[in-house]
C-alpha cells in the first residue's frame, strides 16, 4: 500500500515542529498558561520530546521494528530522565518494573491468546468456509471489509477494548483476502471511534471522575464529545473506502458509510445524553448488525464495481494461503467461526451481567509501588494496587478460553491434522518473542515519561506557546496522551484536569476541550505502538509498524487538526 510521504512527513513535522519552534523564542509579553512543578523550557522540551522524534523517525522514515526502535528510545529516556529531569536511580528502576508489569498485564496478556486463537483458527483452516460464509451474506468485496473492520471491530470495542478488537479482526480480514498490512491499517482506523464510550465507558467514566465535573456539565461535555466521535467515524468509514478503491472506493461505499454512521456516530451522541455504559455496547451492535440487512440492498447485493485486481488492499488470488484439510467434508460457517461465538458469549455474558462481574472480579493481581520524587519535586503517587489484573473477568481470559474451546471441537471433528497441537504452539510462541521484546520497551519508555514528568512537560510547553489558540491545540494533547499510554483510559486520566484548567486560563469552554481532550485519545489509538503491534504480530507482519504509522498518521493528526479548529471556532 502506497501513501503520499510528503504528506506523512509534512503533518508529522506540523504536530512535533510547530510547538516547539513558537514554545523555543517566547515573546516577552507571553501568557504563562499553568504554573507547573518543573521549569518549561525550551531545553527541557526538546529533551522530553527528543525520543519521541528519534522513535517515529526510525519507525517510519528507516522503518526499523518496533523492538529495536523502542529499545533505543527506551535508552534515550532513561539518559534523559536522570541527566535532565534529575531522576534518582530509584525511580528510573521502579519505573521500569512499573513498565514491565504494566506491558505484560495490560497489553501482552492480550496479545498471546489473541494470537493462539488465529493459529488454532488457521490451522484447522477454519479461514476458507469463512469467507465463503461471508460471500453469502454480501458477494460486494467493499462491505465485506467495512462489516470486519468498522461495524465487527467497533461492536468488539464497545464491549472488550484492550487491543482485542485489531488482534481479532485483522486476522479475519487476511482470512477473506486482505493484504496483512492493509488489514492492520483498516481496523486501527475502524475500531478507534468507539474508544470513549468502548468498554463499557471506562474511559469517559475516567474523564468524569479526575474532573469531578457534575451531571449538567457532563451532559454538555458528552454532547460535543458525541459530535467529535460522529466526525471521526465519518472519517473512519470514508477512509477504509478510499483505501479499498480511491474515489471509486468512496462512491460505492458511500451509502453505507451514511446509513452506518448514522447508528454508530449518530447513536454515540443520542446515548450520551441518557446511559454511560451502555452506550458504546448499543452503538456498536447497532452498527454492525445493519450490515446484514445493506447486504440486501440494491448497492450490496452484487460484486463491486472495482475488480479485485484494482484494489491496493486486496490480495492476488494467488497469495490467499488458506489452510485446508482434505479428506473432510468442508467445514460450514458457523463451526468455523465458533471459536468467535465462543469469545462473545463469553464476553457479554461476563460483561453485561454486573453481579457476576463484580463476583469474578473480585480476584485480581497487583503490586505495591512507593511513591517516588524527582529532583525538580515532581512525585508520582503512591500504588497500593498497581496494574490490577483480574484473571476472571478480563477479555484475555476469554481469549485464551476461546481458542482452548475452539481447538477441541475442530480437533474432535477431525478437522487439525496430526501434529496440529505442536504447530499451533510453535507459531505462537514464535510470533510472541519479538512482540513481547517490542511492548516492554515501549511500555517502560511511556511509563519512565510519565513518572519523571516529562509528558506533562510537552503538555505544559504547547499550552504555553500557543496562550489563547491553546484551544486548536486540545485534541493534539489527547493524541500525545494515547501515544505514550497506548489508552484513551490513561490519556484521561493523565491530562483532564490539564484541559480543564487550561479552559479557564484561557477562557475558553472547558465541556469542549475536555471532548476534544477524549477524542483525541480515540483517534491517538489509531497510532498507539501497543496497537499496531498487536496488528502486525497477530497478521505476521512485525516490523512493519512505520508502514502502518505512515498511514494512521495522517489520519489522526488530520482529525485531531479538524477537531481543533471545530473547538476554536465553539
Amino acid at each position: 500500500m502506497k501513501t503520499n510521504r510528503w504528506v506523512t512527513f509534512a503533518t508529522l513535522f506540523l504536530f512535533l515542529a510547530l510547538p516547539f519552534v513558537c514554545f523555543a523564542a517566547p515573546t516577552e509579553g507571553s501568557k504563562q498558561l499553568l504554573d507547573f512543578i518543573i521549569p518549561v523550557t525550551w531545553g527541557n522540551w526538546l529533551a522530553a520530546i527528543f525520543p519521541l522524534i528519534l522513535l517515529l523517525i526510525l519507525l517510519v522514515k528507516y522503518r526499523w521494528g518496533a523492538a529495536e526502535a523502542g529499545a533505543l528510545a527506551w535508552i534515550f529516556v532513561a539518559l534523559i530522565s536522570v541527566f535532565v529531569f534529575r531522576t534518582p536511580m530509584e525511580t528510573l528502576a521502579l519505573s521500569t518494573v512499573k513498565g514491565v508489569w504494566s506491558a505484560i498485564f495490560s497489553i501482552l496478556i492480550v496479545v498471546w491468546p489473541a494470537i493462539l486463537i488465529y493459529a488454532v483458527t488457521n490451522e484447522a483452516g477454519a479461514f476458507e468456509p469463512f469467507r465463503k460464509g461471508i460471500e453469502r451474506i454480501t458477494p460486494n468485496r467493499l462491505l465485506q471489509i467495512m462489516a470486519f473492520s468498522w461495524g465487527f471491530a467497533g461492536f468488539l470495542q464497545g464491549v472488550t477494548g484492550f487491543g482485542v478488537p485489531v488482534a481479532i479482526a485483522a486476522p479475519l480480514l487476511v482470512g477473506i483476502g486482505v493484504r496483512p498490512l492493509a488489514a492492520v491499517i483498516i481496523v486501527l482506523i475502524g475500531h478507534a471511534w468507539n474508544n470513549t464510550f468502548g468498554t463499557l465507558a471506562v474511559a469517559w467514566l475516567a474523564l468524569k471522575e479526575v474532573t469531578q465535573i457534575g451531571p449538567a456539565d457532563a451532559a454538555i461535555t458528552a454532547f460535543y464529545a458525541g459530535i467529535f466521535i460522529w466526525l471521526f467515524n465519518i472519517v473512519a468509514g470514508l477512509t477504509i473506502c478510499w483505501l479499498y478503491g480511491r474515489m471509486k472506493g468512496i462512491r460505492e461505499g458511500l451509502p453505507a458509510v451514511i446509513i452506518i454512521s448514522l447508528l454508530q456516530g449518530g447513536g454515540t451522541l443520542v446515548l450520551g445524553q441518557w446511559n454511560d455504559n451502555l452506550n458504546g455496547f448499543i452503538a456498536g451492535v447497532l452498527g454492525f448488525l445493519v450490515v446484514f440487512a445493506l447486504g440486501r440492498t440494491h448497492w450490496y447485493n452484487k460484486p463491486s464495481s472495482i475488480p479485485p485486481e484494482e484494489s491496493p488492499v486486496l490480495m492476488p488470488e494467488t497469495d490467499v494461503k488458506i489452510q485446508s484439510v482434505s479428506g473432510k467434508k468442508e467445514m460450514g460457517f458457523h463451526l468455523a467461526f465458533s471459536p468467535y461465538y465462543i469469545l462473545l458469549a463469553l464476553t457479554l455474558g461476563v460483561g453485561l451481567i454486573q453481579p457476576l462481574k463484580s463476583f469474578l472480579g473480585q480476584w485480581k493481581w497487583s503490586l505495591y509501588f512507593p511513591a517516588t520524587t524527582t529532583g525538580f519535586g515532581f512525585t508520582s503517587a503512591e500504588a497500593l494496587a498497581y496494574g490490577a489484573f483480574r484473571p476472571l473477568s478480563h477479555g484475555a481470559t476469554f481469549l485464551f478460553l476461546s481458542a482452548v474451546i475452539g481447538y477441541i471441537i475442530f480437533n474432535a471433528k477431525g478437522y487439525v491434522k496430526p501434529g496440529g497441537l505442536g504447530r499451533i504452539l510453535h507459531s505462537t510462541i514464535e510470533k510472541c518473542i519479538p512482540a513481547t521484546i517490542a511492548m516492554v520497551s515501549l511500555v517502560c519508555l511511556s511509563v519512565l515519561m510519565r513518572e519523571t514528568g516529562s509528558v506533562n512537560v510537552l503538555a505544559y510547553g504547547v499550552g504555553n506557546a500557543t496562550g489563547d489558540y491553546y484551544a486548536f491545540m486540545s485534541p493534539f494533547v489527547g493524541v500525545l496522551g494515547a501515544f505514550m499510554t497506548g489508552s484513551n483510559t490513561a490519556a484521561n486520566i493523565l491530562f483532564s484536569t490539564f484541559q480543564q484548567t487550561a479552559a479557564e486560563v484561557i477562557g475558553g469552554n472547558p465541556a469542549t476541550l475536555l471532548a476534544a481532550q477524549t477524542a483525541g485519545a480515540a483517534a491517538g489509538n489509531t497510532i498507539a505502538p501497543g496497537n499496531v503491534l498487536l496488528g502486525t504480530t497477530t497478521v505476521g507482519i512485525l516490523g512493519s509498524e512505520g508502514d502502518v504509522l505512515r498511514v494512521t498518521m495522517v489520519v489522526a493528526l488530520g482529525l485531531a487538526a479538524v477537531i481543533g479548529l471545530a473547538v476554536l471556532l465553539i
